[in-house]
């Protein structure tokens, strides 16, 4: 995505879009809990119920962080690196998940899939329009 700009407004725009997508899920599963993806019927452990909606409100911070580096996207390579490094392990525990307890909700299996492939691929992307702007 080379434009002008060095691909930086197109690096806003992705950045912007796919940080709606924890905030959509973390609200959702921080306000429903579990019972959001549970089709059984059948209510949580109340230990499950509780850390589910905790992990999930903190997925929910993570859009607004990545929408306040957006202005200066090229330099806060430091904070998309370690957004991107926390999401990417978070994948990295669904993994471990999903080989333990088998596949989990289709929702799941997409958000590992962006945390674990497309955090690499933002972080690469910004790194490379800091460097065109002389940022990096």
């Amino acid at each position: 995505m080379t434009t002008s700009d060095g691909g930086r407004r197109g690096l806003q725009i992705t950045m912007g879009a796919l940080a709606a997508i924890p905030l959509a899920s973390g609200l959702t599963g921080a306000l429903l809990g579990p019972a959001s993806l549970d089709t059984t019927g059948r209510p949580a452990h109340p230990d499950v119920e509780s850390e589910y909606r905790y992990t999930h409100a903190i997925y929910a911070a993570v859009a607004p962080l990545i929408w306040s580096a957006l202005p200066r996207v090229e330099r806060e390579g430091t904070l998309v690196r370690v957004v991107s490094g926390a999401l990417f392990l978070g994948g990295a525990a669904r993994l471990l998940a999903w080989r333990k307890a088998g596949q989990p909700h289709l929702a799941l299996v997409g958000g590992a899939a962006l945390e674990l492939l497309g955090t690499p691929l933002l972080v690469a992307w910004q790194h490379r329009v800091a460097t065109r702007a002389g940022s990096a």
